[in-house]
């Protein structure tokens, strides 16, 4: 359980931390697709290639990220964390020096591995750390700060590189990232939540928590709350994928136009779930894990897809709707993460948010495929419509782990 008592500024610390390494995590997710034409042109390999970079990243990150949630469940998330950073920057500034497409294969596994920290450290630190009055708004800043390190990556690349070439670009982001990663050793432990004045506490003794044993471990992974949760990521994240990869292209084919219209329609999406986001966590500070927030989020931002999907709108309530469904999913945030917490015993946050957030990957790796069908069948109607009834579908599965945590 959170320190009962820990001072607000104490929380503030705690979360301002695990946020600057958490959209650090997001920058490196995000450093090369960027510079693929640079890296195309230099290694002399296709796109295609290029693209297994990222399954390479994202396949090691979501074999890593379970075993990983055991280890910070037994040892605590502070040293994984600041870890997990100094080698995931590492390998992005050892990019800069790679001399082949191969090589450069296994760093960014690396990565990928090293990227698996985050999800259990972060969540397990926040959990401990902060008091439940303040976990939905702790949760939902972590989220908007990956939001950041996402929005900052693709500019921050292409600048560096037209600035120095691509291999200082990754230098340079690499040496931000350990210059972030030792900044953090100092504050280890408030990490580990030895420093909470009023009330923190360390973690447990290894073997003294529920479910510590890898037996009892897989056993609550197996529970029908945490597998309802695991299903909530996996549908939640399947529904608005194909918002966030398609809605451009499912906007040309439907309106024909321009393709940077239709990507300020997508960034409306983006702006409008960061700052539902934001909102979101005061709400489920006030709220708690309750339905009425789901309800209000999930059965708005689908009612919204449909009737893009349905009715021919003009542009600019097309960019309005986009930027009210992207907060109206926003909202969804904190409560999400807060059902997770309710229905997780002390001592496991570690494992059961790296657990359920794989859910969140499966619905990605899925779903682009789908999307990308639909559109090369010349139905763009349907990337909406299909985000909309999954989003609804998203609420039924929420509605029934509340009930199974509250029963």
């Amino acid at each position: 359980m959170s320190a009962p008592s820990a001072s607000p500024a104490h929380s503030a610390r705690v979360i301002s931390l695990v946020g600057a390494a958490h959209l650090m995590s997001h920058v490196y997710q995000l450093a090369l697709p960027p510079l693929f034409p640079l890296l195309a042109r230099d290694f002399e390999v296709s796109y295609t290639a290029l693209g297994l970079l990222v399954s390479v990243f994202s396949v090691a990150a979501v074999l890593g990220q379970v075993p990983m949630g055991f280890v910070v469940d037994r040892i605590g998330g502070g040293r994984v964390l600041i870890a997990g950073l100094f080698v995931q920057a590492a390998a992005i500034a050892a990019v800069a020096a790679v001399p082949s497409y191969w090589v450069l294969v296994l760093v960014i596994a690396v990565a990928g591995l090293a990227h698996s920290v985050y999800h259990p450290a972060d969540y397990a630190i926040l959990s401990r750390a902060v008091p439940e009055g303040r976990l939905g708004r702790a949760y939902t800043f972590h989220s908007f700060s990956g939001n950041i390190g996402t929005a900052v990556a693709p500019m921050a690349m292409v600048g560096l590189a037209a600035f120095w070439d691509w291999r200082g670009a990754c230098l340079l982001v690499g040496l931000a990232g350990i210059a972030v990663a030792l900044g953090l050793i100092p504050f280890g432990g408030l990490l580990r939540g030895e420093d909470a004045k009023h009330g923190g506490a360390a973690p447990a003794a290894s073997g003294s928590v529920p479910g510590t044993s890898l037996r009892a471990g897989v056993a609550l992974l197996l529970s029908v709350p945490i597998l309802l949760c695991f299903f909530f990521f996996v549908i939640l994240n399947t529904a608005f994928v194909g918002v966030r990869v398609f809605a451009p292209s499912a906007l040309v084919e439907m309106y024909a136009v321009p393709l940077a219209t239709a990507n300020g329609a997508l960034t409306g999406f983006i702006v409008g779930s960061a700052v539902g986001i934001l909102a979101g966590g005061v709400l489920a500070d006030r709220l708690g894990a309750r339905s009425l927030t789901a309800v209000i989020g999930l059965i708005g931002a689908g009612a919204l897809l449909i009737v893009l999907g349905e009715v021919s709108l003009p542009v600019a309530a097309v960019v309005g709707l986009l930027t009210l469904a992207g907060f109206l999913r926003g909202i969804v945030q904190g409560t999400r993460d807060l059902m997770v917490y309710a229905a997780t015993p002390a001592g496991a946050h570690g494992k059961v948010f790296a657990f359920v957030s794989t859910g969140g990957h499966v619905g990605t790796a899925i779903m682009p495929l789908v999307f990308g069908w639909i559109l090369d069948a010349g139905e763009p109607r349907l990337t909406f419509l299909i985000a909309g009834i999954l989003a609804l579908a998203a609420l039924a599965t929420f509605v029934t782990v509340r009930r199974r945590v509250a029963g």
